[in-house]
């Protein structure tokens, strides 16, 4: 039993080494540079807790399609495409 679960830690700790080895390796802010942009991140959070475009009565499904064309516009109005 003990021998086991040496070769299971053994075992997830060489996957582990060999799955973060062969990841590339990328800058740290590659990919979250929107995030600097904070006129865009209050445009994205009007539209994500403000419910005042919503209908008193919205579905959950219809609740989404306005929050999905809120990030859209969004994304026109601060970085020019969709």
């Amino acid at each position: 039993m003990m021998f086991s679960l040496r070769l299971l830690a053994a075992t997830a700790i060489v996957a582990t080494t060999v799955l973060l080895a062969s990841a590339p390796a990328t800058p740290a802010k590659a990919g979250w540079e929107w995030l600097g942009n904070k006129d865009y991140i209050r445009c994205l959070q009007l539209f994500a807790n403000g419910d005042f475009l919503m209908p008193a009565n919205a579905t959950p499904a219809q609740r989404a399609a306005k929050h999905e064309a809120g990030r859209r516009y969004c994304n026109r109005q601060y970085y020019g495409h969709d």
